[in-house]
């Protein structure tokens, strides 16, 4: 008989924290009624957010085996990560493009903490959910990496003259994630999809490119509460 479900463990980054880049005051702040707290009015479950902005699966991985030695009795955990590990330093590519750059988190690595992270959870009768990765825009997050004086030249340079091998190479962890879901026989909920069924995803999208706004947020909310409705416990 499968348990009922009360509580959700959440493990991600800014994404999962609800984190929005304002134009106006050129900074981060916080979404109070993000997509985790929607969700969770809707369906009723108390839900344990630890996602940080910044955090890559490595962090991410460690916070998670910290926080189930103190308390394992959440019923799932939604994992959400790769977009800071796919990440590159802009800053080291804008200074010599011809170098060999290695993102945050290499992919064969991000691979690995995501199967062990999903083995710890297993072993202690948690269930865990993958996420896909929302796209982001590469035009929008090249000009934004590259409004305070970073060379867009060099960083194009470095992209082989294509902006859209940004968004490729975020999707391969994005795609990393589905076949590590299937593999494992993980549920996984497709927020990529969501976004790309829209004929102008970019509106989902905060000024910088790669975090969802208050729409995207709405979006998000929408496919879990999808999910929650597919697989009922």
């Amino acid at each position: 008989m499968k348990k009922t479900i009360q509580s959700v463990g959440v493990w991600g980054d800014s994404i999962m924290k609800g984190v929005l880049f304002n134009p106006e005051k050129n900074r981060y702040t916080l979404l109070k009624n993000n997509c985790i707290k929607r969700a969770s009015e809707k369906l009723g479950l108390t839900f344990q957010n630890h996602s940080t902005m910044g955090r890559t699966i490595t962090k991410g991985h460690e916070i998670l085996t910290k926080d189930l030695e103190k308390d394992a009795t959440n019923d799932i955990a939604i994992i959400e990560f790769g977009g800071n590990d796919c990440d590159f330093n802009w800053a080291e590519v804008s200074e010599n493009p011809t170098a060999e750059h290695t993102p945050s988190t290499p992919i064969d690595i991000f691979e690995t903490q995501l199967l062990e992270m999903i083995a710890r959870l297993k072993k202690l009768d948690i269930k865990p959910i993958l996420m896909t990765l929302p796209p982001l825009h590469a035009k929008r997050y090249f000009d934004f990496i590259t409004k305070d004086g970073l060379s867009k030249e060099n960083i194009l340079q470095f992209l082989g003259g294509d902006v859209q091998m940004i968004y490729r190479w975020q999707e391969r962890y994005s795609n990393t994630i589905s076949r590590i879901a299937s593999e494992t026989g993980s549920h996984i909920i497709d927020i990529r999809d969501s976004f790309l069924a829209e004929f102008h995803y970019e509106n989902l999208l905060c000024a910088d490119g790669i975090h969802p706004n208050e729409a995207g947020h709405i979006a998000m909310s929408r496919k879990f509460i999808q999910y929650a409705s597919f697989h009922k416990a």
